[in-house]
Protein backbone atom coordinates (compact mmCIF):
# COMPACT_ATOMS: atom_id res chain seq x y z
CA UNK A 1 0.00 0.00 0.00
CA UNK A 2 1.57 3.65 -0.96
CA UNK A 3 2.21 5.28 2.04
CA UNK A 4 1.33 9.55 1.65
CA UNK A 5 2.94 12.03 3.30
CA UNK A 6 2.65 12.68 7.03
CA UNK A 7 2.62 16.48 7.04
CA UNK A 8 3.43 18.89 10.30
CA UNK A 9 2.80 22.27 11.09
CA UNK A 10 6.81 22.65 9.69
CA UNK A 11 5.89 20.88 6.46
CA UNK A 12 2.48 21.88 5.37
CA UNK A 13 1.43 24.40 3.12
CA UNK A 14 -0.32 27.51 4.18
CA UNK A 15 -3.34 27.12 6.11
CA UNK A 16 -3.20 24.07 6.66
CA UNK A 17 0.42 24.16 8.78
CA UNK A 18 -1.69 26.61 11.49
CA UNK A 19 -4.39 23.77 11.19
CA UNK A 20 -2.26 21.64 12.42
CA UNK A 21 -0.55 24.12 14.63
CA UNK A 22 -3.73 24.60 16.52
CA UNK A 23 -4.49 21.01 16.86
CA UNK A 24 -0.76 19.98 18.09
CA UNK A 25 -1.63 22.68 20.68
CA UNK A 26 -5.17 22.15 21.55
CA UNK A 27 -4.63 17.73 22.19
CA UNK A 28 -0.55 18.02 22.32
CA UNK A 29 -0.29 16.12 18.79
CA UNK A 30 -1.69 16.64 15.19
CA UNK A 31 -3.33 12.97 14.81
CA UNK A 32 -2.31 11.23 11.65
CA UNK A 33 -5.63 11.29 10.01
CA UNK A 34 -5.27 14.95 9.77
CA UNK A 35 -1.37 14.90 9.01
CA UNK A 36 -2.06 12.93 5.70
CA UNK A 37 -4.57 15.94 4.44
CA UNK A 38 -2.33 18.76 5.20
CA UNK A 39 -0.83 18.17 1.82
CA UNK A 40 -4.47 19.00 0.55
CA UNK A 41 -5.79 22.23 2.42
CA UNK A 42 -9.25 22.17 1.28
CA UNK A 43 -9.56 18.46 2.83
CA UNK A 44 -7.85 19.11 6.22
CA UNK A 45 -10.20 22.26 6.24
CA UNK A 46 -13.34 20.48 5.44
CA UNK A 47 -12.42 17.96 7.47
CA UNK A 48 -11.81 19.74 10.55
CA UNK A 49 -15.01 21.94 10.52
CA UNK A 50 -16.83 18.31 10.41
CA UNK A 51 -15.13 17.14 13.43
CA UNK A 52 -15.55 20.66 15.34
CA UNK A 53 -19.49 21.32 14.06
CA UNK A 54 -20.19 17.65 15.91
CA UNK A 55 -18.60 18.01 18.40
CA UNK A 56 -20.79 21.02 19.14
CA UNK A 57 -24.41 18.91 18.88
CA UNK A 58 -26.40 18.03 22.07
CA UNK A 59 -25.39 14.75 21.51
CA UNK A 60 -23.13 14.30 24.50
CA UNK A 61 -19.28 12.90 24.81
CA UNK A 62 -20.30 9.09 25.24
CA UNK A 63 -23.16 9.22 22.65
CA UNK A 64 -20.66 11.47 19.62
CA UNK A 65 -18.11 8.57 20.36
CA UNK A 66 -20.73 6.05 20.19
CA UNK A 67 -21.77 6.94 17.11
CA UNK A 68 -17.45 7.82 16.09
CA UNK A 69 -16.15 4.09 17.27
CA UNK A 70 -19.18 2.23 15.95
CA UNK A 71 -19.20 3.29 12.40
CA UNK A 72 -15.67 2.95 12.56
CA UNK A 73 -15.93 -0.76 13.39
CA UNK A 74 -18.78 -1.48 10.77
CA UNK A 75 -16.26 0.49 8.08
CA UNK A 76 -13.49 -1.73 9.39
CA UNK A 77 -11.83 1.65 10.42
CA UNK A 78 -9.33 0.32 12.21
CA UNK A 79 -7.09 3.60 12.94
CA UNK A 80 -10.20 5.25 13.94
CA UNK A 81 -11.47 2.64 16.30
CA UNK A 82 -8.24 3.27 18.24
CA UNK A 83 -8.02 6.92 18.06
CA UNK A 84 -11.67 6.94 19.25
CA UNK A 85 -10.96 4.59 22.17
CA UNK A 86 -8.19 6.88 23.25
CA UNK A 87 -10.67 9.48 23.00
CA UNK A 88 -13.43 8.11 24.69
CA UNK A 89 -10.88 7.29 27.13
CA UNK A 90 -10.00 10.55 28.21
CA UNK A 91 -13.88 11.86 28.43
CA UNK A 92 -14.79 9.51 30.69
CA UNK A 93 -16.41 7.41 28.50
CA UNK A 94 -17.02 3.89 30.45
CA UNK A 95 -14.69 1.24 29.51
CA UNK A 96 -17.64 -1.13 29.25
CA UNK A 97 -19.41 1.06 27.03
CA UNK A 98 -16.33 1.32 24.69
CA UNK A 99 -15.41 -2.59 24.22
CA UNK A 100 -19.03 -3.19 23.59
CA UNK A 101 -18.96 -0.47 20.80
CA UNK A 102 -15.84 -1.77 19.93
CA UNK A 103 -16.95 -5.61 20.23
CA UNK A 104 -20.32 -4.79 17.90
CA UNK A 105 -21.09 -6.03 21.85
CA UNK A 106 -24.66 -5.21 23.86
CA UNK A 107 -24.59 -1.80 25.66
CA UNK A 108 -26.89 -2.53 29.02
CA UNK A 109 -28.18 1.83 28.71
CA UNK A 110 -31.14 1.26 27.07
CA UNK A 111 -30.94 4.93 25.44
CA UNK A 112 -27.89 4.15 24.43
CA UNK A 113 -28.22 0.67 23.28
CA UNK A 114 -30.96 1.96 21.03
CA UNK A 115 -27.92 4.73 19.66
CA UNK A 116 -25.57 2.09 19.41
CA UNK A 117 -28.13 0.34 17.16
CA UNK A 118 -29.48 3.12 15.19
CA UNK A 119 -25.78 4.04 14.19
CA UNK A 120 -24.81 0.24 12.47
CA UNK A 121 -28.36 0.02 10.69
CA UNK A 122 -27.56 3.43 9.62
CA UNK A 123 -24.18 2.61 8.57
CA UNK A 124 -24.21 -0.84 7.35
CA UNK A 125 -27.51 0.19 4.97
CA UNK A 126 -26.75 4.19 3.99
CA UNK A 127 -29.28 5.00 5.91
CA UNK A 128 -32.64 3.16 3.88
CA UNK A 129 -34.13 1.45 7.42
CA UNK A 130 -36.74 -0.72 7.67
CA UNK A 131 -40.15 0.54 8.93
CA UNK A 132 -40.55 1.17 12.95
CA UNK A 133 -36.53 1.65 12.95
CA UNK A 134 -36.72 5.35 13.35
CA UNK A 135 -39.31 5.68 15.08
CA UNK A 136 -37.49 2.84 17.58
CA UNK A 137 -34.61 5.36 17.73
CA UNK A 138 -36.78 8.56 18.72
CA UNK A 139 -39.04 6.68 20.84
CA UNK A 140 -35.52 5.77 23.14
CA UNK A 141 -35.57 9.76 23.85
CA UNK A 142 -33.62 11.04 20.53
CA UNK A 143 -34.94 14.11 19.17
CA UNK A 144 -35.73 15.08 15.57
CA UNK A 145 -32.42 17.20 15.54
CA UNK A 146 -30.22 14.25 16.75
CA UNK A 147 -31.01 12.07 13.98
CA UNK A 148 -29.63 14.72 11.84
CA UNK A 149 -26.59 15.49 14.17
CA UNK A 150 -26.19 11.82 14.46
CA UNK A 151 -26.08 11.36 10.39
CA UNK A 152 -23.25 14.57 10.71
CA UNK A 153 -21.49 12.12 12.89
CA UNK A 154 -21.63 9.75 10.64
CA UNK A 155 -20.67 11.59 7.76
CA UNK A 156 -17.31 12.40 9.91
CA UNK A 157 -16.66 8.92 10.10
CA UNK A 158 -17.44 7.73 6.93
CA UNK A 159 -14.83 10.58 5.47
CA UNK A 160 -11.57 9.31 7.66
CA UNK A 161 -12.39 6.20 7.47
CA UNK A 162 -12.39 6.19 3.73
CA UNK A 163 -9.22 7.84 3.82
CA UNK A 164 -7.77 5.57 6.74
CA UNK A 165 -9.15 2.37 4.30
CA UNK A 166 -7.54 3.56 0.95
CA UNK A 167 -4.52 5.86 2.09
CA UNK A 168 -3.27 3.54 5.36
CA UNK A 169 -2.88 6.38 8.12
CA UNK A 170 0.36 4.40 10.51
CA UNK A 171 -1.19 4.65 14.43
CA UNK A 172 -0.17 7.45 16.27
CA UNK A 173 1.86 6.46 19.43
CA UNK A 174 -0.52 8.03 21.74
CA UNK A 175 -3.35 5.52 19.97
CA UNK A 176 -1.18 2.02 19.90
CA UNK A 177 -2.43 1.13 23.33
CA UNK A 178 -5.61 0.77 21.74
CA UNK A 179 -4.63 -1.22 18.52
CA UNK A 180 -7.84 -2.61 16.68
CA UNK A 181 -8.29 -5.25 14.23
CA UNK A 182 -11.63 -5.84 13.00
CA UNK A 183 -11.41 -9.71 14.01
CA UNK A 184 -11.69 -7.92 17.44
CA UNK A 185 -15.42 -7.58 16.73
CA UNK A 186 -18.64 -9.79 16.77
CA UNK A 187 -19.25 -11.12 12.95
CA UNK A 188 -21.35 -8.24 11.58
CA UNK A 189 -24.76 -9.39 11.34
CA UNK A 190 -27.05 -9.16 8.40
CA UNK A 191 -27.84 -5.84 7.73
CA UNK A 192 -31.60 -6.36 8.31
CA UNK A 193 -30.59 -8.65 11.49
CA UNK A 194 -28.89 -6.07 13.37
CA UNK A 195 -30.57 -6.69 16.53
CA UNK A 196 -31.83 -3.54 18.75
Amino acid sequence: MKHFEIYTPETAPSPAAETLQALKEKIGFAPNVFAVMGGTPGGLSAFVSLNQNFGETSLSATEREIVQIAVSVENGGAYCVAGHTSFARKQGVADEIVEAVRTRGRIADPRLAALHTFVRRVTVRRGRLAEGELEAFLAAGYSDAQVQEVILGICVKMFSNLADNLLGFPLDDAFVPYRWDPSEAAPRADADAIAA
